[in-house]
């Protein structure tokens, strides 16, 4: 109880004030002022819990991240109007929440509880989504609200408990993954620290053919050697699931042989330099290779890429007929002319940014140029090469108009962070009241640690497909 309190109530060294004058500042029109008293440590408590209802939202978000703020008034800002709000006491609770429980008797404990509760089933998906990514390694977290947060429907509020929460027991997993009915919980729980054979069995045994891949990726993961037979009869069919085979610890006996069968040429020369393999199953390996030389079907994958190369020529040709013609008069015609602008249409931006990026010129001011001249395109594409991160995984971080993934995408592709927040609302859709600002003049307002992280959430649900 005590520590509790402590926590609840740190002090910090601040310049002390004096009661009238704390009362004088709340009373002032000035909302920064409002602000600043709202913000600090020694507020007396009746005053934090009078600014808890403040016309200002900004005043009442300082409210709601002080830890100062008696718990009464945090559980008044449970049902704040504004979500930034929720979100900013969102995280502070759910920072305070490790052995909390629902049966607490103390009664401040059981508001903080019952607070916690509340906002991990708010309506705005931020606010779950705060918590969730809080509480995602906290062994002590409470138990109900991991429950609550891993059977979410919003793969970003389910997501990191799933794949990381200590809290989940393999028969917690194992249920959620049975009554789970939308996509996603599977490909969390196989990215999980140390899968067991049952949660193996379970995955291995589904349809989602981008949970078996992570898994199958997962080194970590325990595979029964027969479940792992049983994939390998199924990966002709999957070529996603091809290289993790190949790298994949401790296969069967008869796996190599097997693989040899139906993998690509580079995937071959893996499993011949692998040293865990006996004489036996590298002789099988062996002859498989010379039967797929012999019937040339090797040479027929080097003649690929030259067709795919006329088809391109092809293509290259049949635009610049249609510019040709649009120059002389001629109308374009039928949906193949239409598709065909389609498809052209996202290219030019990226090839731009990589021309740019190859001479060194795609720097933060093309970024920002791109942006005041509201050319969405090409500032994706120069975050995308910046980053080193797939146009495809650059679209996800944007789509879910996450205040952190995006914050964590700009640092990634080395921006200013002052420019992370112009690219948070331009690009990501970011409410201006929800953006995250630079600290200490234009330091980026998260760890590296929660920015890598944010980052490979973001670019695992691109590579599964979640929604």
């Amino acid at each position: 109880m005590k520590g509790f309190l402590q926590r609840v109530f740190t002090k910090r060294r601040e310049t002390p004030i004096t009661y009238d004058e704390a009362k004088e500042m709340a009373g002032s029109p000035d909302a920064d002022i409002r602000g600043k008293l709202a913000q600090r440590h020694d507020t007396r408590p009746e005053i934090l819990y009078f600014l808890a209802t403040d016309n200002d939202s900004s005043v009442r978000r300082h409210i709601a991240a002080n830890e100062a703020t008696p718990v009464q008034a945090d559980v008044l800002l449970t049902d704040d109007s504004d979500d930034s709000v929720r979100g900013s006491l969102a995280e502070k609770i759910a920072h305070l929440s490790a052995g909390l429980t629902p049966n607490e008797t103390d009664k401040l404990r059981r508001m903080t509880y019952e607070a916690l509760d509340k906002l991990a089933r708010d309506q705005a998906v931020h606010v779950r989504q705060v918590i969730s990514e809080t509480l995602k390694d906290i062994a002590e977290a409470p138990q109900p609200i991991i429950q609550q947060l891993a059977r979410d429907a919003e793969s970003v509020v389910c997501g990191p408990v799933l794949q990381y929460s200590p809290v989940l027991s393999e028969e917690d997993l194992l249920e959620i993954i049975e009554g789970s009915s939308g996509r996603g919980a599977l490909s969390f729980v196989s990215r999980r620290r140390n899968v067991g054979e049952k949660l193996s069995d379970a995955i291995a045994s589904s349809s989602d053919k981008d949970a078996i891949s992570h898994l199958l990726g997962n080194k970590s993961a325990q595979i029964r050697e027969e479940t792992l037979d049983q994939l390998i009869d199924r990966a002709p069919d999957y070529p996603e699931w091809h290289e993790p085979l190949v790298e994949r610890q401790h296969l069967p006996p008869t796996a190599a042989g097997k693989l040899a069968r139906f993998v690509a040429e580079n995937l071959i020369s893996v499993l011949e330099r692998r040293k865990d393999l006996k004489k036996e199953q590298l002789d099988a390996v062996r002859e498989v290779v010379q039967q797929r030389i012999a019937s040339g079907e090797f040479e027929k994958r080097d003649e690929a890429p030259e067709e795919a190369k006329k088809q391109k020529g092809k293509k290259a040709d049949k635009a610049a007929a249609t510019d040709k013609s649009a120059k002389a008069g001629t109308p374009a015609v039928g949906k193949a002319a239409a598709d065909g602008e389609e498809e052209e249409e996202e290219e030019p931006a990226y090839e731009r940014a990589l021309a740019l990026h190859a001479k060194k010129k795609l720097t933060d001011k093309e970024v920002a140029k791109a942006l005041a001249a509201n050319d969405i395109k090409f500032a994706r594409a120069a975050l995308s090469v910046l980053a080193g991160i797939t146009p495809e995984a650059v679209t996800k971080v944007l789509n879910t108009h996450s205040a952190k993934g995006v914050v964590s995408l700009a640092w990634k592709a080395g921006l200013p962070a002052d420019l992370a927040v112009k690219i948070q609302v331009k690009l990501g859709h970011v409410p201006p009241s929800q953006t995250l600002n630079p600290r200490n003049g234009n330091q980026y307002p998260l760890s590296e640690d929660d920015m890598n992280w944010q980052l490979e959430f973001f670019t695992g649900m691109a590579t599964s497909g979640l929604r």
